[in-house]
């Protein structure tokens, strides 16, 4: 039973892990793309045009990544 609850839990945090750099490594990169057309504009109308990207890379790509990495073993 320990072994199971660690191992879903070493499972957890890998997933934990992957889906954290993933967001990061995702948002700055639509930021960074964005940076150039959405210079001087006010906070809240750069988040609405990062958003929308910023999902679908979640969606289609850090979360199938990170249930990957973090599946059971």
């Amino acid at each position: 039973m320990a072994l199971s609850f660690l191992s879903r839990l070493a499972s957890r945090l890998r997933f934990l892990m992957v889906a954290i750099i993933g967001a990061y490594a995702a948002i700055n990169l639509v930021l960074a793309v964005l940076s150039p057309f959405t210079a001087g504009w006010p906070i809240f109308g750069v988040t609405a045009l990062a958003v929308p990207p910023m999902v679908l890379a979640m969606v289609y790509g850090v979360i199938p990544v990170a249930f990957r990495f973090g599946a059971p073993r």
